[in-house]
């Protein structure tokens, strides 16, 4: 481990994954990629001088709450000691004081005597809240790069309401994405669309090294019905991910021995259930905590992600579940969002046609498979997960790429 010579300052939306700061706007998994960023950048020698953090909370009136006050050094654990940003929560209030809130901090931050003779690198975890002209603003104003780590866009209309404010949004994406020194995105569209020459790095997410421990521990532990074959999804339940797809397809299949669980909340969860309640295949087991989803996942015989891309503009996003599914050891049947085909292609089985009739097919095809063919391929996409994909080794690629940024070294990123 080589010890990171710039100062960083990190904005974005951490928080204790605990009460009261669970919510509706509270995301596990934006939250679990930037809990594990942070402790990979500690690992690969980077500390970040400042960490300020945006509480994710529903405006109002979906929370009471109209005034967060600013609340410091707050510790989700040893060695990372968070500032609450305060703002005002109305918006579009909200997304104006806490972009000035944050300009405010990272001013104190870059007239710190230790910050003067080093370069400094102000990191951002998205950009619609606070918007990034503030951070841009901030790092003019302090001499640092302005990276930007873009783990969504929401295209209205289509992902998101085709509201003013989602327009206003993705218009501030369009104008603000190519005035940063440097991109972390978790698609190439992304870079493509927004911001083709700005140097960028694509990280499509990580797992933690504890996952693949819980992983393997759960499967010693936990037997498969031999006398069924088991597949299962989990995530949101909306159209993004072919719900409606999933259900058609095994309604399909004739095959007493099939069984489908869901897990998961969301829109369609009313489709889900009626699904079950008329085809005792299904099983629907609502929100799961995380351990026992892991579970779920083990006793499985294959696992689908049905992320649609082509019926819907998807092609900003990258779903996190794929890397909880290729790090479990069990055989994953996938669409193709983002880079997957060509980064992850060999580990899964690709469904390039997004119907339900193609997913029903390749249901019954990897269904078909000798099951030590199957547990090969999610064998190999473990061990591939475990030794390139952990956060610990993403963090360190972000460092080596802020480290160049800073630097000036474009030439070695």
């Amino acid at each position: 481990m080589i010890k990171s010579s710039i100062s960083l300052a990190y904005v974005g939306s951490l928080v204790p994954d605990a009460p009261p700061y669970i919510n509706k706007a509270f995301s596990r998994a934006g939250n679990m990629c930037q809990d594990l960023l942070i402790k990979g950048f500690l690992k690969a020698g980077l500390s970040p001088s400042l960490l300020l953090s945006l509480r994710p909370v529903p405006s109002f009136p979906g929370s009471q709450q109209l005034i967060y006050p600013p609340v410091s050094k707050t510790m989700i654990e040893e060695n990372i000691l968070l500032d609450f940003l305060p703002f005002i929560n109305i918006t579009p209030l909200k997304q104006l004081s806490v972009g000035f809130s944050a300009l405010f901090y990272l001013l104190r931050w870059g007239r710190r005597k230790q910050n003067i003779a080093r370069k400094k690198v102000i990191y951002t975890y998205n950009i619609s809240v606070p918007p990034g002209i503030f951070t841009l603003l901030g790092a003019k104003l302090t001499g640092s790069k302005a990276i930007v780590m873009v783990y969504d866009i929401g295209v209205p209309g289509v992902t998101v309401p085709n509201s003013f404010f989602y327009r206003i949004d993705y218009w501030l994406h369009k104008k603000t994405l190519p005035l940063f020194d440097g991109l972390v995105v978790i698609t190439d569209a992304i870079v493509n669309d927004f911001a083709p020459k700005v140097p960028h790095l694509r990280i499509e997410g990580g797992i933690s090294n504890d996952l693949i421990t819980q992983y393997q521990k759960t499967t010693a532990t936990s037997r498969r019905n031999q006398d069924c074959f088991t597949i299962a999804t989990a995530g949101r339940l909306d159209d993004l991910n072919g719900i409606n797809e999933i259900l058609e397809a095994f309604a399909s299949i004739n095959n007493t021995s099939f069984r489908l669980h869901i897990a998961g909340i969301g829109p369609l969860e009313g489709l889900v259930r009626d699904a079950a309640e008329k085809d005792s295949r299904i099983i629907f087991h609502g929100f799961l905590p995380f351990e026992q989803i892991i579970k779920l996942y083990v006793t499985s015989d294959l696992l689908i992600n049905m992320r649609l891309t082509q019926r819907i503009n998807t092609c900003y996003f990258f779903p996190s579940k794929i890397m909880e599914y290729l790090a479990s050891g069990v055989p994953v049947v996938t669409t193709c969002p983002g880079n997957m085909a060509v980064e992850y292609g060999e580990f899964a089985y690709l469904l390039h046609n997004e119907t339900a009739e193609a997913l029903a097919y390749m249901l019954l095809a990897v269904a078909s498979l000798p099951k030590e063919k199957r547990r090969e391929r999610g064998k190999a996409a473990q061990l591939h997960m475990a030794k390139y994909k952990t956060w610990d080794v993403q963090a360190e690629k972000i460092v080596h790429f802020l480290d160049c940024i800073a630097n000036n070294n474009q030439e070695h990123i």
